[in-house]
């Protein structure tokens, strides 16, 4: 009996499942219809650009061709949605047919309603803020401001107007991305065009692999470019003007060394310096130090290491980097430029005027291709370049003999953090840098490699090592023959590079992401050092390596690279014939 049972229920079972579906599928049939009009109501029926110029293309995608471009206010039809949602499909008054995207168009039905967003957002209370109130789809991608009060713009960069302002823990949906991925494309309440927000002064919620890069062809123009209202103690920032001085390309090749002297020893480090027989010191000069408040230059430290570098007869580079938080009132922190690059300018001009004839050469900022050196801005070409044109006719203005040297990149890929110093150099070049440098600076880091061996060695299978082995950036030869190739990309090659930081750091205690120093014996330390003087040295197009460094402490991250009391010392001494 039991047996029979066990062969009869499973069929009962059947039979009933095969009953409920049949009445679920007539229930579908009875109301998919309605469903399927529901969507028909509230698709939007036409359409108006909402920016400057809009790309029409052929398929739903940023990838896709362009088959014509609308200027603002240009009227549509929609003729149907992509499945994402992100694209209309439309077509214009005079035939034009393609896909236009979402978000750059408003909208109406076809009783000429707006359309109401999914998310409903509640204004601020403050007038001229763009804090909100706002619930979000499902699966969006959210941005919170971190800083105080933060700028939200009408476009991905510094030079789009600010269109509001946020408080921190502001929240928005993210819509898209720039192509360099460092802006969000966001939705602001009670403004119908969206509007971005730089990335890195914001935290993430949710996931990024959905939001859509935009190309540059889809992004508006910025505006002609005004004067911004400087601080007080800034002349008006008007445009950078055309070079006021010719490039002085008349180096030849000379030796340096990176030094520490602010606020220590100077007579000493002149000594040491003519121990070796080199010519060139270079300091940095930290600008949040030297200028505390705005006007009040402290003088006193830049005095004492110019005169003191004069008196021994020693040539002196200043790097000048760190901008004061009073000019960073915004974004806070003193680990980018100012808000106004002229105030920069500014303080340059006045160290060009102060010490004109006794300070040779300045390098205008530092590996400005990482973010954590140029935070607040787009970590682009232009940006910096900007910077560069305004410090170098302060300067030039000032002392037209003083050496201007673009700041060097630093070796690197592409990373969230770093842009490619290779390609950043060549967007240099395409944004005037060889008619506003008198040298090119660069960092030809060589890690834990042979000054001589090159990427295409260990591509080839001819070289190996441990760890950085698997990228160019990871070779001292490979970074200067391929900036000195951008240099001849446009026509640059009367000027020549400026290294001014490179070297080999060795210690038994490396500190975290510097490991691979433990594997560099200090005999091996001195050999590569002095090789890579001399690679250079033949080059024809290298004019004063900066070696990094003399005196930094022991016990420091700097200091696995300094050279003072170690066998390097004594081997440069000796390829000096001291």
């Amino acid at each position: 009996m039991n047996r029979s049972l066990n062969l009869r229920l499973p069929f009962r079972r059947i039979a009933t499942i095969l009953c409920s579906a049949l009445i679920l599928m007539s229930m579908l049939a009875v109301f998919a219809p309605a469903a399927r009009a529901q969507t028909s109501a509230s698709t939007p029926t036409s359409g108006q650009v909402n920016v400057a110029r809009l790309n029409v293309r052929a398929a739903p995608s940023i990838s896709a061709q362009i088959v014509g471009r609308l200027n603002q206010g240009a009227v549509v039809q929609i003729r149907s949605i992509s499945d994402d949602g992100r694209w209309y499909q439309v077509t214009t008054g005079d035939g034009l047919s393609g896909w236009l995207s979402a978000i750059y168009l408003s909208t109406t039905t076809a009783a000429t309603a707006p359309v109401t967003a999914v998310n409903a957002v509640q204004p601020a209370t403050t007038q001229n803020s763009a804090s909100l109130v706002q619930s979000f789809p499902e699966g969006a991608a959210v941005a919170t401001t971190t800083p105080a009060r933060m700028n939200v713009r009408s476009g991905p960069g510094t030079n789009y107007p600010v269109v509001a302002s946020a408080p921190a823990g502001s929240r928005y949906e993210i819509i898209g991305l720039n192509p360099a991925r460092d802006w969000y494309q966001i939705r602001v309440p009670n403004r119908q065009e969206p509007a971005w927000i730089f990335a890195s002064l914001t935290t993430l919620n949710g996931s990024l692999d959905n939001v859509p890069q935009l190309a540059e062809a889809d992004i508006p123009a910025p505006p002609p470019a005004s004067a911004p209202v400087a601080s007080a103690t800034a002349s008006s920032a008007a445009p950078a003007a055309a070079p006021v001085a010719a490039p002085n390309t008349s180096t030849g090749f000379g030796y340096g060394m990176s030094v520490n002297m602010w606020q220590g020893d100077k007579q000493g480090v002149a000594d040491l310096l003519k121990q070796l027989g080199f010519g060139w010191a270079k300091q940095q000069v930290r600008w949040e130090f030297a200028e505390p408040e705005p006007g009040a230059v402290q003088w006193q430290e830049m005095d004492s290491i110019v005169n003191t570098m004069y008196d021994n007869g020693i040539n002196l580079m200043f790097s000048v980097v760190t901008a004061p938080a009073w000019t960073r009132p915004n974004f806070g922190g003193t680990g980018g430029p100012p808000e106004d690059f002229q105030l920069f300018a500014n303080f340059m001009g006045a160290i060009a005027s102060r010490y004109c004839g006794r300070l040779q050469a300045v390098e205008v900022w530092n590996e400005q291709n990482l973010r954590r050196e140029w935070e607040g801005f787009p970590l682009e070409p232009a940006s910096y370049m900007d910077l560069l044109k305004r410090t170098y006719n302060s300067i030039k203005a000032a002392c037209p003999s003083m050496f201007v040297i673009s700041g060097a990149t630093t070796p690197a890929g592409y990373s969230d953090v770093a842009f490619d110093d290779i390609d950043y150099l060549r967007g240099m070049y395409q944004n005037g840098l060889k008619n506003y440098s008198d040298g090119i600076g660069i960092h030809p880091s060589g890690f834990a490699n042979p000054p001589s061996v090159t990427f295409e060695d260990w591509a080839s299978g001819n070289y190996d090592a441990l760890s950085h082995v698997n990228h160019r950036s990871f070779y001292f030869l490979s970074t200067l023959r391929e900036s000195r190739k951008v240099m001849q990309e446009f026509g640059d090659t009367n000027k020549r590079l400026w290294p001014t930081e490179f070297g080999w750091g060795s210690t038994p205690s490396p500190f975290p992401g510097y490991e691979y120093k433990a594997r560099i014996d200090e005999a091996t330390q001195a050999r590569w050092i002095v090789e890579s003087f001399r690679i250079m040295a033949d080059s024809g197009y290298v004019a004063v390596p900066m070696l990094w460094n003399l005196n930094y402490p022991r016990d420091t991250e700097m200091g696995a690279f300094a050279v003072v009391g170690r066998p390097a010392f004594d081997a440069l001494k000796a390829m000096m014939g001291r």
